[in-house]
C-alpha cells in the first residue's frame, strides 16, 4: 500500500490556546482507501473532534446542507460551517498522492495527519464522498460512535474501525442517475437532478448485485478521470464484505523495543548496562584520532553514565540506560547469555537516529560505542519506522578511550578499589589492542586478566574472553517493533483450553499487520464449531482485527467456493503483554455473541529462523 503524510495541524482554537495547550495529546489519524484496483475512490476526509454533541445525520431524515453538499461534491466548507458552534475542531484529511489535481484516495492509497487534541474533545467523527457517484458517502451517524478520550481525559485508543460497502448511504437529495456525477461525468458542482428524500442506505450502483435492474448502468465499468475504470465487480460496494475504508487513531509516537544480548560464551567478557539515546542525527559520542569528552572517559573507566546523559541533555532527543536485573548480584551488568529489553515511546522528527555505548568488563578502559551519529536510522524522512534495526557488535569493534593505562590494575570489575583510580593518560580513542597476552597483543604485559579471577570471583578464560580471536561477539542490539513476526504462533486461554487463536504478525509497507485465525464455538449452545479469521494493523503494542466467519461450505470433492457464506462477526483487540502473554477482548456484531476477554498464553512460537525482539 502506498503512504503520504501529509503536514502536521494544529487545531485548538485561538481563544482556547493556551488555555488548552497543556491539556493537549498528539493523535496520528490515518486514513487507508482498503478497495481492491479497479474499485472505487473517495474524497479527502472531514474528521472532528468533539463533545459528543454533533451530529452528522439522522437515517430517515433530511441532510442538512452540510452533508448534501459534500456528499453531492465533495465540498466541506458548509458542513465545517455547521460544526463550528459545536465547540470542537475539525479539519480534512488529504492524499496527496492520489489522482493529479485532486488528492481523492485512489484504492490502495494512504494518508495521516498529526493533530493537537483537547481531551474535552472525547469523540471522533468523520465523513466522505464515495467516487464516483451523484451522493453516495460514508459517515458515522452515532456522534458518541467512536469515543478517544475519557472522562478523566485519557486517551482511551489505539481506535482502529473499517467502513464497508453495507455502510455506505444516500443522501437523499440527488437521484442515483449517474448522470452528473461527481468524478464521472460531472460538468460542475450541484448539477444533477434534485430531490427531497432522506438519508437512508444507499441501493448499490445500477446493474450491481444489491440493484441489478436499475438503469443507465454509467458508474460500474466507466472509465474516471485518472484513466482507469471501476470494475463491474471489484467496484461493486454491495457484493459480498465490501471494504472501503480503514481509520487508525493513536497518539504521535512510536513504540520500539530495545534488547540487548551479551553474546560472548561462558568464561568470557562482561559488559555494563547500555547507554542508548535516541536523537535527531547531531549527538556524536566520540571521534576516532581524537580525545575522549568527558563523558565517554567515565563511562569507559567506571561505567558511569551521569557525565554522558548531562552532554546528551543538551541535544533534541531521549535516552536511557538499559539494566540487566539478573546481572551479577550487586550490579546489574550483562553476564555472558544474558539479554534484557527496554521499551520507548518515540518521536520520530527528534528521535530518528540511535547510539549506544556500554563498558567492556573487566578493562581499564575499553568500551564499544557508535562514533558515526546517523549509523543507525530508525525512522525514515516521512516519520514511518524503518525497522527492524540490528546489528552486532565483535571483538574487532571494541575501543580503547586513551584515558587510562591498560596496565590491567585498578581495573574496573576486576582489581579497582575505587573510581577513576586508574593510571591515567592523554592519548586519542582508538581500536582497543586487546587485553596483555592476547591473540591481538600477545606481548603485553603484565597479564591480569586472561586467565585470572577478578574481585567479585569470576574467572575470566583465556579463550572465551580473549575478544580479539577471530569472529569474537560481544553483544548484540535490536530495535524493532513493539510487536513483529516474534509474537507468531499459537495462543490460548489456559482457563478456557479447548479453543485458541493462531496469530501471525507480517511486515508490509502499511506497517505490521496481524493474520488471526480463531478457533471458537457456535453461541447458540449446539457445539458447532466456527471459524473466525481476519487482518488487521498492529498498533503499538495491539492488534485490531475485524473477523469474518464462514460457513455454508461443505467438506472435500463437493466443496463449492459459491456455497460458502461470509458475515462480518465484529472485531478483535489483542493487547500483548509480554513475548507470551496477551490481552483479548472483543466486540461481536453477530447476534448472541456479544462483548468480552480473556487472557492469553502463548502455546507455540512462530518461524524458528525468526530473529525478533523475543529471540534474542
Amino acid at each position: 500500500m502506498k503512504f503520504s503524510k501529509n503536514l502536521r495541524s494544529f487545531l485548538l482554537p485561538a481563544s482556547l490556546l493556551l488555555a488548552t495547550q497543556i491539556q493537549a495529546v498528539e493523535l496520528k489519524v490515518k486514513v487507508e482507501n482498503l478497495g481492491p484496483e479497479g474499485g472505487l475512490y473517495f474524497t479527502p476526509l472531514w474528521v472532528g473532534f468533539h463533545d459528543g454533541s454533533f451530529d452528522l445525520y439522522d437515517r430517515g431524515a433530511a441532510a442538512s446542507a452540510g452533508v448534501e453538499r459534500f456528499a453531492e461534491d465533495g465540498d466541506f466548507a458548509a458542513l465545517r460551517d455547521e460544526f463550528a458552534p459545536s465547540g470542537g475542531f475539525d479539519a480534512v484529511i488529504l492524499n496527496p498522492e492520489g489522482f493529479a489535481g485532486a488528492p481523492v484516495f485512489d484504492p490502495g492509497l494512504a494518508s495521516y495527519e498529526v493533530f493537537d487534541v483537547d481531551p474535552s474533545n472525547q469523540y471522533f467523527s468523520y465523513g466522505a464522498m464515495i467516487l464516483p457517484s451523484n451522493d453516495a458517502f460514508i459517515a458515522n451517524g452515532d456522534p458518541m460512535a467512536h469515543q478517544i478520550f475519557n472522562a478523566a481525559g485519557e486517551f482511551t485508543g489505539p481506535v482502529s474501525f473499517v467502513v464497508y460497502g453495507a455502510d455506505v448511504l444516500d443522501a437523499g437529495t440527488e437521484a442515483n442517475t449517474e448522470s452528473d456525477a461527481a468524478f464521472l461525468n460531472q460538468m460542475a458542482p450541484d448539477t444533477g437532478e434534485a430531490t427531497a428524500d432522506t438519508v437512508q442506505l444507499h441501493p448499490g450502483f445500477n446493474g450491481s448485485a444489491a440493484n441489478p435492474s436499475a438503469t443507465p448502468v454509467n458508474i460500474l465499468g466507466a472509465t474516471v478521470p485518472p484513466g482507469t475504470a471501476i470494475d463491474a465487480t471489484a467496484g461493486d460496494f454491495t457484493r459480498g464484505i465490501y471494504p472501503i475504508m480503514r481509520v487508525t487513531i493513536q497518539q504521535n509516537s512510536t513504540p520500539v523495543r530495545v534488547s540487548v544480548k551479551n553474546t560472548a560464551s561462558e568464561g568470557g567478557t562482561f559488559f555494563t548496562p547500555l547507554w542508548v539515546g535516541f536523537h535527531d542525527g547531531e549527538f556524536d559520542i566520540y571521534d576516532r584520532g581524537a580525545s575522549a569528552s568527558v563523558g565517554l572517559e567515565r563511562f569507559a573507566e567506571d561505567g558511569s553514565f551521569d557525565a554522558l546523559r548531562s552532554d546528551f541533555a543538551g541535544f533534541n532527543g531521549q535516552d536511557a540506560v538499559i539494566l540487566n536485573p539478573e546481572g551479577f548480584a550487586g550490579a546489574p551488568v550483562f553476564d555472558p547469555g544474558l539479554v534484557s529489553s527496554e521499551v520507548f515511546n518515540l518521536n520520530p522528527s527528534t528521535d530518528r537516529y540511535f547510539s549506544y555505548g556500554a563498558m567492556l568488563l573487566p578493562s581499564n578502559d575499553a568500551f564499544f560505542a557508535n562514533g558515526d551519529p546517523k549509523a543507525h536510522a530508525l525512522f525514515n524522512a516521512n516519520g514511518d519506522f524503518v525497522g527492524p534495526v540490528a546489528f552486532k557488535v565483535y571483538g574487532s569493534d571494541i575501543l580503547d578511550a586513551g584515558t587510562e593505562a591498560n596496565t590491567e590494575s585498578d581495573a574496573a570489575f576486576f582489581n579497582q578499589s575505587a573510581p577513576d583510580s586508574g593510571e591515567a593518560t592523554n592519548d586519542v580513542v582508538t581500536t582497543h589492542p586487546g587485553y596483555n597476552g592476547s591473540v591481538g597483543n600477545p606481548d603485553g604485559t603484565p597479564q591480569v586478566f586472561l586467565g585470572g579471577t577478578g574481585g567479585p570471583g569470576i574467572s575470566f578464560d583465556e579463550t572465551a574472553a580473549d575478544f580479539t580471536t577471530a569472529g569474537y561477539q560481544v553483544a548484540e542490539v535490536r530495535v524493532s517493533s513493539l510487536v513483529d513476526g516474534g509474537f507468531s504462533g499459537s495462543w490460548y486461554d489456559p482457563a478456557r483450553d479447548g479453543h485458541g487463536l493462531v496469530i501471525e504478525i507480517t511486515e508490509t509497507d502499511a506497517g505490521n499487520q496481524a493474520v488471526i485465525s480463531w478457533y471458537h464455538y457456535a453461541a447458540d449452545g449446539s457445539g458447532e464449531q466456527i471459524w473466525l479469521i481476519g487482518t488487521g494493523p498492529v498498533v503499538g503494542d495491539t492488534a485490531i482485527v475485524e473477523l469474518i466467519q464462514s460457513s455454508g461450505a461443505v467438506f472435500g470433492d463437493a466443496f463449492n467456493a459459491d456455497d460458502v457464506t461470509r458475515t462480518n462477526w465484529g472485531q478483535v483487540r489483542i493487547k500483548f503483554n509480554s513475548c507470551t502473554t496477551a490481552s483479548l477482548s472483543y466486540d461481536s456484531l453477530v447476534e448472541g455473541f456479544g462483548s468480552g476477554t480473556e487472557t492469553l498464553t502463548r502455546l507455540t512460537s512462530g518461524p524458528a529462523a525468526f530473529n525478533g525482539a523475543c529471540q534474542l
